[in-house]
């Protein structure tokens, strides 16, 4: 049975390892992880498995609006509907603060992350040329947005 709670500073020995395996490219120190619990306009919500903390979701909110910063969900985990749970524990709590709409930019390669947010009900709503740096050079990030009703 999953299970979501919000994370605080605790929970930063288990993120961080986390962060460096899954965002090889361009994780969060362990500072910018602090920054992030602590953030007063901060929504970070952990799943928790029988295995422990298997994912988490940073967002930050202003108003009516907020942006997903980062979801991650180990990958002997993944397939298994946890990230779907996650962002709908998200809408249900970002609901709950009068937030409206969620925003979020991805790697126009992260096909995996696309698939998801549209399975969702994110939109497209733009391009950022040459956003991301890769091993390969720069590439786009795709913008997208969510309505929560």
């Amino acid at each position: 049975m999953l299970e979501f709670h919000l994370l605080d500073e605790e929970s930063i020995p288990l993120i961080t390892p986390m962060e460096k395996r899954l965002f090889v490219e361009d994780f969060w120190s362990e500072q910018q992880v602090n920054n992030q619990l602590v953030n007063p306009r901060g929504l970070n919500l952990g799943v928790i498995s029988s295995k422990g903390l298997v994912g988490f979701a940073f967002v930050s909110y202003v108003l009516d609006e907020a942006e997903l910063y980062q979801i991650a969900i180990l990958p002997e985990v993944q397939g298994c509907g946890m990230a779907t749970g996650l962002l709908h524990a998200l809408e249900k709590k970002l609901k709950t603060l009068g937030v409206v709409r969620l925003m979020l930019d991805v790697r126009e390669t992260n096909i995996a992350a696309v698939r998801l947010y549209e399975s969702f009900g994110f939109v497209l709503d733009g391009r950022r040329k040459g956003y991301y740096s890769s091993p390969q050079g720069r590439e786009d990030a795709l913008l997208y947005s969510y309505h929560i009703i």
